[in-house]
């Protein structure tokens, strides 16, 4: 998965804010939820950096600038911004994130951040299935199903308590 991917999630209607088409080629390796002002030390590098934007402050002129470097420093892949909270993104945090270089969407008020987790999990382990030569990631049978799931319309919710339950 590389975080263009994200764009393309029709049900989710998350939005490009800022991002160039190279930055949108980096792979993905994970999902991480934070309003902490410094992130920093709980990111691992090629994780998507999912926030409600409760740690901006408008008085605050250096904050989202500092966010980004931190951001930068755990060598994410790109900020997904809910708009929950401000109704919008921030002018500050798109140009902290361009000058760092971090592709920035734009999260829907009405999306959760579960839904955004769960379809991303579930593409990653798709990508890993595709990856394994001869070898199933789950057995055949649970395999099955999910796709039945899928095909039927199920909820990523439900696709994802499936594949764990088994």
């Amino acid at each position: 998965m590389i975080v263009g991917d994200l764009l393309h999630l029709d049900d989710l209607d998350i939005r490009l804010a800022w991002g160039t088409p190279d930055l949108l080629d980096r792979p993905v390796t994970g999902v991480s939820s934070t309003d902490l002002q410094d992130p920093a030390r709980y990111l691992q590098p090629g994780e998507l950096v999912l926030t409600g934007l409760v740690w901006w402050q408008p008085a605050d002129a250096s904050g989202a600038l500092r966010f980004a470097t931190a951001l930068r420093s755990a060598g994410v892949a790109a900020l997904l911004a809910g708009e929950g909270t401000h109704g919008s993104i921030p002018d500050r945090l798109a140009d902290a994130c361009r000058t760092h270089g971090i592709p920035l969407l734009a999260v829907p008020a009405g999306v959760s951040f579960r839904a955004v987790t769960d379809r991303v999990y579930l593409r990653l382990w798709g990508d890993l299935r595709a990856g394994a030569q001869d070898t199933a990631a789950i057995p055949e049978t649970v395999r099955h199903d999910l796709l039945d799931l899928m095909h039927a319309g199920a909820a990523p919710g439900e696709v994802l308590a499936h594949a764990v339950g088994r």
